[in-house]
């Protein structure tokens, strides 16, 4: 996992291959790394997958980046891919093909979380970049105004594969511009996330927008907490759910009307306990519960 505390010395960009995840890849990929964890050291990876070169290497990143594997390299042998005790495993036991909104909003988080490296632009964007009304020239030059100030000393980027995995992102949430790859855009599971969209008020820019109330179920937001929890501590500011990178305020384009109100259906549910007394604010979780737990608790009550 990447330490975002220290400066960049290299950036990894274009790992997609500039294609989105699409319908299917994912449980195709879960299937046949756990058939054969070295799939993708092998030369027939594009037979047994059924796709080409560059959908190959796409797999792999979106498997990865979605913290649904995690890649080894025992001494002597080829590179392996395995499930995620904590994620991956849990996600193939109870929601192998993907059908739960719930599931599709954790893939979204881990992507924008950026724990190995391999998503900056989809970190920059969520975490950094506040636009709105904005073209997908000005959220390139602004999220690359800010992967600049993470760079280390003497480091550099690629800044034309970095405006592509901006691009990405723009085709992989939004479901009204289909010019660049009208297939790539309608098969993009993420899309039913609503988490961007064509603006209304002038052509050609986008706009960030909370996912609907019926689809961002409460569980997610509590995972996403728990996830962010400093360890050894149960509580956390509703400032640090507003502002934090990688909380649920920046991930899921919650406002703070909003946060309170899956705040407020997390406290008569009896998950958390708020203080909002001298200003404090504060949110404290109760019962010791693990984000792994509160994956495990709403895919069981799903099943009843």
């Amino acid at each position: 996992m990447i330490n975002k505390q220290e400066k960049l010395t290299k950036v990894k960009l274009k790992g997609n291959e500039s294609f989105n995840i699409r319908e299917g890849w994912l449980r195709k990929g879960i299937r046949c790394v756990q058939d054969c964890p070295t799939l993708f050291s092998r030369d027939d990876a594009m037979e047994i997958l059924g796709v080409g070169s560059k959908m190959v290497k796409s797999i792999r990143y979106w498997l990865r980046t979605t913290g649904l594997t995690e890649e080894r390299a025992p001494v002597g042998r080829a590179r392996e891919q395995i499930l995620t005790e904590k994620f991956g495993e849990v996600v193939d036991r109870y929601d192998r093909y993907f059908d739960d909104v719930f599931t599709l909003f954790l893939l979204h988080y881990n992507i924008v979380k950026n724990a190995e490296g391999l998503s900056v632009a989809w970190d920059i964007f969520f975490n950094n970049y506040d636009g709105q009304d904005f073209t997908k020239d000005n959220m390139i030059e602004k999220c690359k105004e800010e992967l600049n100030k993470r760079l280390a000393e003497g480091a550099t980027f690629s800044e034309r594969l970095f405006a592509d995995d901006c691009a990405s992102i723009l085709r992989m949430y939004n479901t009204t511009d289909f010019a660049e790859d009208p297939e790539e855009s309608l098969s993009c599971p993420l899309i039913e996330l609503g988490l961007i969209r064509k603006s209304a008020n002038k052509k050609g820019t986008y706009v960030k927008t909370p996912p609907a109330r019926e689809l961002l179920d409460k569980m997610a937001v509590l995972y996403v907490i728990l996830d962010n929890i400093e360890e050894g501590k149960e509580s956390v500011s509703i400032e640090s759910l507003i502002n934090d990178a990688n909380n649920i305020g920046k991930v899921f384009n919650l406002d703070r009307v909003l946060i309170n109100e899956y705040l407020d259906q997390l406290r008569v549910s009896g998950y958390i306990t708020l203080n909002r007394t001298a200003g404090l604010d504060m949110v404290y979780v109760n019962d010791n519960r693990t984000p792994e737990g509160v994956m495990r608790e709403y895919y069981e009550k799903r099943m009843r």
